[in-house]
């Protein structure tokens, strides 16, 4: 009988009970294992002898899966983002890696949107303000700014974005995208427009970053980048902290070259007491919370489950990420 190790203990004992009791009814054995830290490698001993791992985010280099070569034929990931995964050396050790891709949209879309509106009206500082019992902004000039009419530049058209698209349409917003490939269905059927970098750099009042964190993404929001953008503009990053260099953003908050930053992600992760964003001008932060929902940890829970369960049972499974493991299986 095949062992899966059900790792993380930040997702709710609710929904890795109810992965446990999906994968037992499919006929494999199931164990829940509360791990201490987020690096695989300090707890790789634990880990021997399952042949599949259902993993919350945990870091995974190369050297656990070295380790546990030979027994562990999956990883299957109950969530999206995958850049703490080796799955090169995954690859090279005969381990296959997938996730739960579409379970987290509506989420990291909703998180986007309310990051948004927070730093539109100054939501969290206008609490701040009636707890210490300060009434100025009803009678002073600190008004916010309107959603409705307003351009919104999204960089990546996967997923999350097509739902925040979707959100805005409500609001009247004028949607334009990048993504290098290009859903022409789907942005009809959004009224989104598509637009280069530039374009939106120059034109959109808010920028929100929905791309993945690889070498040509990394600091793509840095000095020049924000340079370019409206004075008005606000950036929006519920995607991958290393998309943005936090020193650039952090100057850019502070001499005005754009309004504010909604951050829901960072590098590293907690973020350094240093970290120039945590102090910051008009910020809104968040501990990388953006697709925490009961209903979203439900989806990721039990598509990664499925996953597992199709995988032993000789099903396709759709989301795997290195399929050149199979040339060392």
């Amino acid at each position: 009988m095949n062992k899966v190790a059900i790792i993380g203990k930040q997702q709710p004992i609710i929904i890795r009970t109810a992965i446990k009791e999906y994968l037992e009814a499919s006929g494999l054995q199931a164990d829940i294992l509360n791990m201490e830290t987020r690096n695989a490698l300090d707890w790789t001993d634990k880990l021997r002898g399952y042949n599949a791992i259902i993993s919350a985010g945990e870091k995974f280099p190369a050297e656990v899966f070295r380790a546990l070569k030979g027994d562990l034929k999956l990883l299957s990931r109950y969530g999206v983002g995958t850049d703490e995964i080796d799955k090169a050396a995954a690859a090279q050790c005969g381990v296959a890696v997938c996730n739960a891709a579409g379970t987290l949209s509506t989420a990291v879309a909703e998180c986007a949107m309310g990051l948004i509106l927070s730093l539109l009206r100054s939501i969290p500082v206008a609490d701040k303000e009636v707890r210490q019992g300060d009434w100025s902004r009803f009678f002073e000039s600190k008004t916010g700014t309107q959603l409705e009419g307003k351009t919104v530049g999204i960089i990546g058209f996967g997923d999350i974005s097509k739902a925040l698209a979707k959100m805005l349409s409500g609001f009247d917003c004028r949607v334009i995208a990048y993504d290098l490939f290009w859903d022409e269905k789907a942005a009809k059927e959004l009224n989104v427009s598509y637009a280069d970098i530039q374009t939106i750099q120059r034109q959109a009042d808010i920028i929100s970053l929905h791309v993945p964190s690889t070498p040509q993404t990394n600091g793509m929001i840095n000095k020049a980048f924000l340079s370019k953008c409206r004075k008005n503009a606000i950036l929006i990053n519920t995607a991958r902290g290393k998309l943005v260099v936090a020193e650039d953003l952090a100057d850019a908050l502070n001499n005005g070259v754009i309004a504010g930053a909604g951050m829901d992600v960072f590098t590293p992760e907690p973020p350094d007491p240093d970290n120039p964003l945590l102090t910051a001008k008009n910020t809104v932060l968040m501990p990388h919370s953006g697709a925490c929902t009961i209903e979203s940890h439900r989806k990721a829970g039990m598509a990664a489950a499925k996953n597992v369960a199709d995988f032993f049972n000789g099903k396709t499974v759709k989301t795997i990420l290195n399929p050149e493991y199979k040339n060392n299986t």
